[in-house]
C-alpha cells in the first residue's frame, strides 16, 4: 500500500473524528442532564485524542492533516438531521443518545473497513484496533443509558 493511499485512510478517521467531537459538543449542549453533559464532553476529549494520534502517522507520513474543523459530508448531513430532530424532540434524551448512537455505529463501520484492508502497516493496525475497542465500548455504553432512560 502507497504512503499517499495510508494518508488518505487515515486523514478519513481524522474527519470521523472530528465529526464525533462536534456531534458530541452539540450533544452536551442540547442535554438537560449535566451528568451525560459530562460523558459527552469527556467523549469530545477521546475523540480529540485519537484524532491527534492518527494526524502524527499522516505527519510522519509526509502527508497533510485536513483542517481540524472539517468533517465528512456523510456527517454534516447527520448532523443537520440531529438539529432539525432536536428542535422537534425538545431535546429529548432518548432522542440525542439515539443520535449518538448512529453515530457511533457509523465510526464502528468506519474504522472496521479501514482494518479490512490488506497491507496496512503493523504499528497502523495496532492503534486503529485499540480505537476500534474504545469506540465500540463507547457505543455499547449510550445504548445502555438509552436503555435506561
Amino acid at each position: 500500500m502507497q504512503n499517499e493511499d495510508i494518508v488518505d485512510i487515515l486523514n478519513g478517521l481524522v474527519l470521523i473524528n472530528n465529526d464525533r467531537i462536534n456531534g458530541y459538543e452539540k450533544a452536551a449542549a442540547d442535554i438537560e442532564d449535566p451528568h451525560l453533559a459530562t460523558i459527552f464532553l469527556n467523549l469530545t476529549s477521546q475523540s480529540r485524542t485519537f484524532r491527534s494520534e492518527l494526524a502524527d502517522f499522516v505527519v510522519r507520513m509526509g502527508g497533510f492533516v485536513p483542517d481540524l474543523t472539517q468533517t465528512s459530508t456523510s456527517s454534516k448531513l447527520h448532523r443537520t438531521w440531529i438539529d432539525i430532530k432536536s428542535t422537534f424532540t425538545g431535546k429529548d434524551r432518548t432522542a440525542i443518545l439515539g443520535s449518538c448512537i448512529f453515530g457511533e455505529n457509523a465510526a464502528v463501520e468506519e474504522y472496521e473497513e479501514v482494518l479490512e484492508k490488506e497491507n496496512l502497516p503493523a504499528y497502523l493496525r495496532d492503534t486503529i484496533s485499540q480505537q476500534l475497542t474504545s469506540l465500540r465500548q463507547t457505543r455499547d455504553q449510550v445504548v445502555t443509558m438509552q436503555h435506561n432512560s
